[in-house]
This record gives structure tokens, C-alpha cells and sequence, in this order.
């Protein structure tokens, strides 16, 4: 079975890897210079510098379990203690309240005593337990139910910077249902937000602990490295996009940028939607045409190594997350504190976070100079910094907004009578490493279920026909001896 693999990040690279571990004949194609997209790791002078993610959630097991299987166990490493993270307001670093889930409080003294929030702010965020439930009916903004049920400081300055932060778009446009429907069954289940997320952390209490984040030794490159080191016998072509599939029959052809032609028994399209679109366009138009509804966007990572000393204040955490407007960045991830090994000994590394569009289009020095006097605003840095290094993903991050499950239901639609095309990737069923992965083994696995089917379906067309051949062969051999 031959399989195209378009697009060469994570989620092109588990599937191809699935597919040749199957024993598929695999093309993988990708547009850029490199492999692993977003994911890359440089370490110069003693610095290890994440350009994309920096680590990976255990609770989807997909990305831990593909590590030990490609022999990095022993690479996994949680992050160091402590894990505080805090928020920038009125010019101050306060601590996020112990026991926040995604701006929820589950303890309540670390929240009423946080100075965070008013007196009154609180007594508002309280009274959410003595609420109606009232889930809504169909798909809205996270925001929305969050801000019914909290009130809006409590959005602004804890729930939406946390929810930002994970999923890169203000919480006022995220769609409940992609990408938190436990709200919805939290509502319906317990009359309250703050009571469910009460009995979910009884519930974890009693579960064995472990860290819920985790990174690899060497950087999250090694993950790519890996991956790339097990595609043989595979054919892998860099700077080829993939400009179109057509069907021919039962099979598909695939013409690359590169002005070939590739035939294939199924396609896996691990590209960003836009990309998918236009090669769908003449095959699956219907398909096309919701893709190109998935909207993205930029942003950029600055990482900044310093010499400790020059800091007034110690790096003790993991970083900090700023509400919108407040600062030019969105976030600072303190790299050094959360993660060993990622400085020399006597200097810090932090990485900050720019989503505004408008600084997103200056030049590599410009943002670095926004990058550097956040910082020493927030943590008081005096001096510049030792290295900088800046990573712009322009139109990388989709946005999951209202209706997007919608959007992905008219894609499959579109896609059904086309069986040996499968999607993968950020666009559709999660943005994290994990999901990633997880779609791309399970576009691999759709494609080889098709050839299982064919087989047997073949399988199934040579007993008739030889049974009918038996049964001719018998009515033959009746008529003889009749005769």
C-alpha cells in the first residue's frame, strides 16, 4: 500500500511513522526546510531554547507513550518545584490562588484572600454556587459562561489570561463545546461550577500523583530527531508542498510543487487548513470550503537569557501570564526555573509570548526590544540580555471559535465518499503536542483500516467467484454424467 503523507510536523510525522511501522509504502512531502514544524530546539552556549512547544500533558498519553516507544523514557523529565505562576496586575507579580483550575477557584481561602480581586469581586465570584445551573442550549464562547457565572474581573484577570495561554485566542471567542464541553456537563451535573470542580479535586486527591507536564532532557527536538531516524524505508522531500489530489479510480494522485506526480492508495494531509483547502479543492470542494473557515494567528516567542545578578527579584516558578493590554507580551515562561538543565550556572532564560498582530509585523530586533522592557518592567532586570533569540509563527495558531465542531462535521461530510483521505493536525481536534500526535496516528490507522477493508472486501469477490466456479464445475460434471 502506498500512502502520501503531506505536511512534516508532528502530527505528518507520527503518521507517517504509524504507516511505516505497518509496512506502508510512504512519501512524506513538506513544504518548509525542515521537519517537525513548530517543534525545534536550538542549544547554543550552554542554553537549551525552545522555538515552539516546550513540553507536553501526561494526561493525554499519546506524546509520553511515542517517547518511551521511540526509546526516550529515560529523556522525560517533570518540571522543578516550585510550580507557581503568576499574574501581572497594577504593576505587581501576584500568585494565580492555589487551587485556580482555568480561573475556577476549588479552595477557598487562597481566593479570598488573594489581592486579586476587590472584597466585592469576590463576593460576586461566590455567589456563582447559588446560581442557577442553566447550561446553555447550543455552542457559545467560553467567556461567555465564564463571565455569567464569575463576573468579568474574574474573567479579565485570572480565567482568561490561563485559558489564553493554552490555546492562544481571547477567551471570548473559544468554543465551548471544542474545546471545554466538561462545562456544560459540569453545569448539568452539579448546579455549579465551583461544586464541580470541588468534587473534581477530591477525585484527584485520591489519585496517584505524578507530574501533569513534562519536557524531554535535550529539548523537545529530540522527539522530532527521533521520529525522523525511524521513517526509513520512507521517501522524505522537504521544500515540496502538496498542491493537489485527484482521484483516479480506487487511488489518488497527488501533484506536488516540485511539478511531479505521486500515486497513492490514500493520502494523509497534515498541513495547516488553508494549505489542505486548496489541495482538496478540485477532489472535495465541499471540504475545501469549510477549511478555509478555519481562521489562524500569529505569534511570536522571544527567549532571553540574562546573568541572574542582574535581576532584582529571583526567578522562583514557572512564569507569569499578563491579562490583555496590560503588557505588550501575553506571557513569560521562566525556562530556567521551570525546567533543569536550560542554563549555565550564574544566568537565567525566559521566553516571553507576542500575539499582537501589529508587533507580530515588526522586524526580529524590534520584538526583542518589546520582549526585554516587559521583563524589566515586570521583574525589575537592569542591563540587556546576554542572548536573545525570537521564533514568529505567522497565521500558526487556529482559532477554535464558536461553531468549530460544526465546521469539522461538514468536513468530514465532504469527505466520507473519499475513503483514503484522512486529516490531521492542530486545525481540527486539538492544538497541544498530544492531540497532534494522537490525530496523526489515527489518520494513519484510518488509511490502513481501508486497505483491510478492500482486502477483504477482495478476499470476499474470490470465494464467490470461485464458489461459482465450483458450482458451474458441478452443474458441468451433473450434465456429463446425465448424459
Amino acid at each position: 500500500m502506498r500512502v502520501l503523507v503531506a505536511g512534516g510536523g508532528i502530527a505528518g510525522l507520527a503518521a507517517a511513522h504509524a504507516l511505516v511501522r505497518s509496512g506502508a509504502d510512504v512519501v512524506l512531502v513538506e513544504s518548509g526546510p525542515s521537519l517537525g514544524g513548530k517543534i525545534a530546539t536550538e542549544r547554543v552556549d550552554g542554553f537549551t531554547i525552545e522555538r515552539g512547544p516546550d513540553s507536553f500533558l501526561t494526561l493525554r498519553t499519546a506524546a509520553l507513550d511515542l517517547a518511551r516507544e521511540l526509546g526516550l523514557g529515560a529523556e522525560v523529565m517533570a518540571p522543578k518545584k516550585p510550580e507557581d505562576v503568576f499574574i501581572w496586575h497594577r504593576d505587581r507579580l501576584l500568585p494565580i490562588p492555589a487551587g485556580t483550575g482555568l480561573g475556577i477557584p476549588t479552595r477557598f481561602v487562597p481566593f479570598l484572600l488573594s489581592p486579586l480581586f476587590s472584597p466585592l469581586e469576590k463576593l460576586r465570584a461566590a455567589a456563582e454556587v447559588a446560581m442557577p445551573a442553566a447550561p446553555p442550549s447550543g455552542d457559545v464562547a467560553i467567556g461567555a459562561v465564564l463571565r455569567r457565572r464569575f463576573g468579568d474581573p474574574v474573567v479579565d484577570r485570572l480565567a482568561g489570561p490561563l485559558v489564553s495561554a493554552i490555546y492562544g485566542l481571547a477567551v471570548d471567542e473559544l468554543s465551548l463545546d471544542a474545546l471545554m464541553p466538561r462545562l456544560r456537563d459540569a453545569l448539568a451535573r452539579h448546579g455549579s461550577l465551583v461544586r464541580a470542580g470541588l468534587a473534581a479535586r477530591a477525585t484527584r486527591s485520591a489519585a496517584p500523583a505524578g507530574p501533569q507536564v513534562v519536557t524531554l532532557r535535550r529539548g523537545m527536538g529530540s522527539l522530532v530527531d527521533a521520529l525522523a531516524s525511524r521513517l526509513a524505508p520512507a521517501e522524505v522531500r522537504l521544500g515540496t508542498p502538496l498542491e493537489s489530489v485527484e482521484r483516479s479510480g480506487a487511488r489518488y494522485v497527488a501533484r506536488l510543487g516540485d511539478g511531479t506526480v505521486v500515486d497513492a492508495d490514500g493520502v494523509v494531509i497534515a498541513t495547516p487548513a488553508a494549505a489542505a483547502a486548496r489541495a482538496l479543492g478540485n477532489v472535495a470542494p465541499g471540504a475545501a470550503e469549510a477549511l478555509r473557515t478555519i481562521a489562524y494567528r500569529g505569534t511570536a516567542g522571544v527567549s532571553l537569557a540574562y546573568e541572574e545578578r542582574r535581576l532584582r527579584r529571583p526567578l522562583t516558578g514557572h512564569g507569569f501570564l499578563v491579562p490583555e493590554g496590560a503588557l505588550p507580551i501575553v506571557a513569560c515562561t521562566w525556562t530556567s526555573s521551570k525546567w533543569s538543565d536550560r542554563a549555565p550556572d550564574g544566568t537565567v532564560l525566559m521566553r516571553a509570548t507576542i500575539r499582537a498582530d501589529g508587533l507580530l509585523r515588526r522586524g526580529p530586533d524590534e520584538l526583542v526590544d518589546v520582549a526585554h522592557r516587559s521583563l524589566a518592567r515586570a521583574m525589575g532586570i537592569e542591563g540587556a540580555p546576554l542572548l536573545a533569540r525570537t521564533a514568529v509563527w505567522d497565521g500558526a495558531m487556529p482559532r477554535y471559535s464558536v461553531g468549530h465542531l460544526e465546521r469539522l462535521a461538514c468536513i468530514a461530510a465532504a469527505l466520507a465518499p473519499l475513503p483514503g483521505i484522512a486529516l490531521a493536525g492542530a486545525a481540527y481536534r486539538g492544538t497541544g503536542v498530544p492531540d497532534c500526535i494522537a490525530q496523526g496516528q489515527a489518520a494513519a490507522q484510518e488509511i490502513l483500516s481501508r486497505e483491510t477493508k478492500d482486502e477483504r472486501a477482495a478476499s470476499e469477490i474470490r470465494l464467490r467467484r470461485s464458489s461459482e466456479r465450483t458450482d458451474q464445475a458441478r452443474g458441468e460434471a451433473a450434465s456429463l454424467s446425465r448424459s
